[in-house]
């Protein structure tokens, strides 16, 4: 597995604005990233910008996502920026 770069990443939460992946989709796979023994990712504005993603997921209550549309796009303004 090759470390993905910030372009990738902020492409995946486009795909998730266009609802073409779904957050959990997208924080698993950022998940694999940052959840190993053994880092994969050399990069570290990269590897803290994955940690974010990797909790896209993250439910306030059943059913209601503590990041939304316009938390997602901040992080890709912000992103975008680093």
């Amino acid at each position: 597995m090759r470390e993905p770069t910030k372009k990738e990443i902020i492409d995946k939460l486009e795909l998730v604005l266009q609802n073409k992946l779904t957050k959990e989709e997208v924080a698993d796979w950022a998940s694999e990233y940052v959840m190993t023994y053994d880092p994969l990712v050399t990069d570290l504005v990269v590897f803290d910008i994955l940690t974010v993603v990797s909790g896209l997921d993250t439910l306030e209550s059943p059913g209601e996502y503590m990041y939304d549309d316009d938390d997602i796009r901040d992080w890709i303004k912000k992103f975008s920026n680093k």
